[in-house]
């Protein structure tokens, strides 16, 4: 009889308990993700999160850096009508896998964002909190690249492994943000919410890879005439 192999037992439990909390998570990323999608139908999700400081950040940058664009896309948008500050951009569309936001302002479109021919270029993309959702960041991250002459992204910064079950590729750092793109961003900033231990990585990538930003930029920018939500 042939001796069994150094470590084996007749009994083992451990491939058991693995594949247990493999099947666990799983039935809970099911859930949560239905939660989300029935979220991001009802405006739950964008309700619980509207004031959030990274939201004011981007739409500061934007309002600085896209202030003579004419086009705008904002990819997994996740039903959040954000676009409707950016009223002096003419063309704003918005993009995602799931039902996206659509307005009189907005144009929706529904559709797998590695496949879709857009057949141009838009002067800016937004894509927030997203990246770290996506199996091949890589090629999601380098197709935003493509279709844009200014792209910003927020992600997770450095938040725990597995303290999310839909964050495949937490923790994010700046360093693997810039592997996905494969460049340095022009611009980059860490935004940490208020009472809260989480922190968010806002990065913009001009098609311009020697491009910065400066007091030209700030005195220039699009500035209106009440705080966002009053």
């Amino acid at each position: 009889m042939a001796e069994q192999s150094l470590g084996e037992t007749e009994s083992d439990p451990e491939p058991e308990e693995r594949k247990r909390v493999r099947e666990l998570r799983q039935r809970r990323r099911v859930v949560r993700k239905e939660r989300l999608a029935a979220n991001y139908t009802d405006g739950t999700y964008w309700s619980d999160r509207m004031d959030l400081m990274y939201y004011h950040y981007v739409d500061y940058i934007l309002r600085t850096l896209g202030r003579d664009a004419k086009s705008m896309i904002d990819i997994g948008t996740a039903n959040c009508p954000y676009q409707e500050w950016f009223d002096w951009i003419p063309e704003r569309v918005s993009f995602d896998q799931a039902p996206p936001y659509s307005s009189e302002n907005v144009t929706g479109i529904q559709d797998d964002f590695l496949t879709y021919d857009f057949g141009r270029r838009f002067d800016v993309a937004t894509c927030l909190q997203v990246l770290e959702h996506i199996p091949r960041a890589g090629e999601f991250m380098r197709r935003l690249l493509e279709i844009s002459n200014l792209v910003i992204v927020s992600v997770p910064f450095m938040w725990p492994a597995r303290m999310m079950d839909e964050h495949i590729h937490d923790p994010v750092s700046y360093e693997k943000l810039t592997k996905w793109a494969g460049r340095e961003a022009n611009f980059k900033v860490v935004v940490e919410e208020p009472f809260r231990a989480r922190k968010r990585l806002i990065a913009v990538f001009d098609a311009d890879e020697k491009a910065s930003y400066g007091k030209k930029d700030f005195k220039q920018r699009v500035i209106r005439d009440r705080m966002l939500g009053s």
